[in-house]
């Protein structure tokens, strides 16, 4: 692995793991069922019944269609994307990249924000690229996501240094 590959690798992971479970707006009886499965299938990893886990998860894609009719599409694009990306990632565990890249690929197409639930289906199928032996296709997931990320994190930079005032400035 040359030392470029080693940094896109580090920092792609870094973002999964700092950008994952973002949370949605949004109240709705389907938002908070989605919550209490999420919550679920931690506490199954958390005893080691994976299959638990991921049923859990599975039931709230497999069973998206009629419940979540009345909540917003960007809600509910983000709950099952954020779904997808935990699946992908069990099936990567799991060492199924196979799997893990199906379970990304259908959550990006459910929609392409630059928000932290598509940047972490990227980078989680770009590791299942890699893990499938290709590396370009896995730059290029990295480098997407990074993208997105560098955007959020000006985005959020440009909000706190709004609220906070110019350093220095007095009330």
């Amino acid at each position: 692995m040359t030392a470029r590959r080693a940094l896109i690798v580090a920092a792609a992971a870094a973002l999964a793991i700092g950008c994952s479970r973002a949370r949605v707006a949004g109240d709705s009886p389907w938002v908070a069922e989605a919550e209490r499965r999420h919550a679920l299938a931690d506490e199954r990893l958390q005893a080691g019944d994976r299959p638990g886990a991921l049923r859990a998860l599975r039931e709230i894609v497999d069973g998206h269609t009629d419940i979540a009719a009345g909540v917003p599409a960007n809600d509910r694009r983000g709950v099952l994307q954020d779904t997808y990306f935990r699946l992908a990632e069990l099936d990567l565990q799991a060492g199924d990249a196979g799997a893990a890249l199906a379970s990304a690929d259908r959550g990006l197409a459910l929609g392409r924000a630059d928000d932290l639930f598509v940047a972490n289906l990227l980078v989680v199928r770009g590791a299942a690229h890699q893990a499938l032996g290709d590396g370009p296709t896995a730059a290029a997931d990295y480098h997407e996501a990074l993208v997105i990320n560098d955007k959020l994190l000006a985005e959020a930079v440009h909000e706190q240094g709004d609220a906070s005032g110019a350093p220095g400035a007095r009330p």
